[in-house]
């Protein structure tokens, strides 16, 4: 039972058995009505022919009362069950082809009640009680008998062989009995045949789709899944087959999201193993510094000293941007955080940021630029976000420019998804990034080997940029020039034509 098939088995068997036994009841009470039918058809026209071959039998009967009941006897000699009775108007009992009673005197025959039942359906029997059995319920049949004065009385004939309402005679019975046995054999049959046809057509089915889905579960999901080897049937247009198509995609999807959640899983622990290094790192040479400090401030130069609290002062400030850039990071991942965007001219807010990176760049001999042509639509953005995204774009790009080189960040219409866009490129002259390293460069807490002790940064400089331009719909990416520098651009969206810049903008 616990199985599909052997529930669609139980099911259309048991209906297969509840259908026989009311066909076969269906048949014993057609055949009882059939028999009562015909033994009442056969009383009543007994009782026409009497009646036509003696029409003035209430005449005989007071001429000859006596040679009158050997009549009667004499017509029912070949049918031993079956009762003749002369009746009077009023119900009396004048004569019969039996034996007179005593109690016939006050016995009257409930004459109203079979001419109703006449009335109603001339064909269907008519069943009242047995003169000769009170008590007894039997097949009547009711002719009336006239004169020239109208109505003499009634020829009632009782059928006593047709007693089918508590007592069916052996011959009906083993009839209905018969055909009732057939009929569910029939029936069985044809539950047992459509059994296997649904068998065939849907429990196989989804019993193969079943094996299919366990084995899947079985491997864990570390394959890809195919159509047709895994899922059969995703070519019928019907149930079955939107159920393989159904199993096949949220599986499909299942072994996308395990994927993911098994990378997001290692690129956690290679972001704790980072984030343990870059803490470690300068955290150990602070209290190294310190130490020295602490240990020699008695003996030690006041330069050397000074040299001392200033490496201390630079690893202490690494650890505060560190630990700020992992407290931004976590604020912009939590599912509640909502980007407030207002229309803004992107290239102003370039100007802003680079004028504040503008004499550290020039301190270290780099020449900051910002282009763009006139004319430009607003973007529909968070300027505080935009702002902290150009401002690490701008740091990243002062870090690995050498002296003597240029950044310039160029602003310019573009398209994003079909849609106008406004394109911000921050192009520096550093060494570039390796082909290797260019998927990674927005990965969390990733640090290219050759570029880690000469940048001192954090690593999750991009990462945040990429989170900010990914809360505006945005597309963030690089452009690598081998040797040249790289090419770090954000394509945002356009403001509404109907928007206007905010006061004060």
């Amino acid at each position: 039972m616990n199985t599909l098939r052997a529930r669609v088995l139980l099911l259309v068997a048991g209906s297969g058995l509840a259908t026989a036994l009311m066909l076969g009841v269906l048949m014993v009470g057609a055949v009882r009505n059939l028999y009562n039918d015909l033994i009442y058809q056969q009383a009543d026209q007994f009782a026409a022919r009497v009646i036509e071959m003696h029409p003035d039998m209430v005449e005989e009967h007071e001429r000859d009362r006596l040679g009158f009941a050997q009549r009667l006897q004499s017509y029912v000699l070949f049918a031993p069950h079956t009762g003749l009775y002369l009746v009077s108007p009023q119900g009396e009992i004048l004569a019969t082809s039996g034996e007179g009673r005593i109690l016939w005197a006050s016995y009257r025959v409930n004459l109203k009640a079979i001419r109703a039942a006449q009335a109603y359906d001339p064909m269907m029997p008519v069943f009242a009680e047995d003169p000769d059995v009170p008590g007894e319920t039997r097949i009547v049949a009711l002719q009336p008998l006239r004169d020239k004065d109208g109505d003499a009385g009634w020829l009632m004939v009782v059928s006593r062989s047709a007693d089918l309402l508590t007592r069916p005679s052996e011959v009906v019975k083993s009839y209905a009995l018969r055909t009732g046995a057939k009929a569910a054999l029939l029936t069985l049959a044809i539950a047992v045949a459509l059994t296997a046809a649904m068998m065939a057509v849907l429990t196989r089915p989804l019993s193969l789709l079943t094996r299919r889905v366990e084995r899947i579960q079985r491997s864990g999901f570390s394959r890809p899944i195919s159509g047709e080897e895994d899922f059969p049937y995703g070519d019928r247009n019907d149930e079955i087959g939107r159920l393989s198509d159904s199993f096949r995609d949220a599986f499909e999807r299942l072994r996308q999201e395990t994927d993911q959640v098994a990378t997001i899983d290692s690129r956690r622990r290679d972001m704790v193993a980072s984030v343990s290094h870059d803490l470690r790192t300068p955290l150990t040479a602070l209290i190294g510094q310190l130490e020295t400090v602490r240990m020699k401030r008695n003996t030690m130069p006041r330069a050397e000293q000074d040299r001392f609290i200033d490496g201390a002062f630079n690893n202490a400030q690494h650890l505060k941007r560190l630990t700020d850039a992992l407290a931004e990071l976590g604020r912009l991942d939590d599912p509640a955080f909502r980007i407030e965007t207002e229309p803004i001219a992107l290239h102003e807010l370039c100007d802003d940021v680079a004028h504040r990176f503008q004499t550290h760049a020039e301190r270290l001999g780099v020449r900051l630029a910002v282009n763009y042509p006139d004319g430009l639509p607003l973007a529909n953005v968070d300027a505080a976000l935009i702002e902290r995204a150009l401002s690490n774009l701008l740091d990243n790009a002062i870090r690995v420019t050498p002296a003597g080189g240029a950044i310039d960040v160029d602003v310019d219409r573009a398209m994003l998804h079909d849609q106008p866009a406004i394109k911000v490129a921050v192009c520096d002259s550093g060494p570039g990034v390796s082909p290797q390293d260019e998927a990674r460069v927005f990965e969390r807490f990733f640090q290219s080997s050759e570029h880690r002790g000469r940048r001192g940064s954090s690593g999750l400089g991009l990462a945040i940029v990429s989170r900010v331009v990914e809360l505006h719909h945005g597309q963030a990416g690089v452009n690598n020039r081998p040797g040249k520098g790289a090419v770090f651009h954000l394509l945002l969206p356009v403001a509404p034509t109907d928007a206007a810049l905010p006061a004060g903008g």
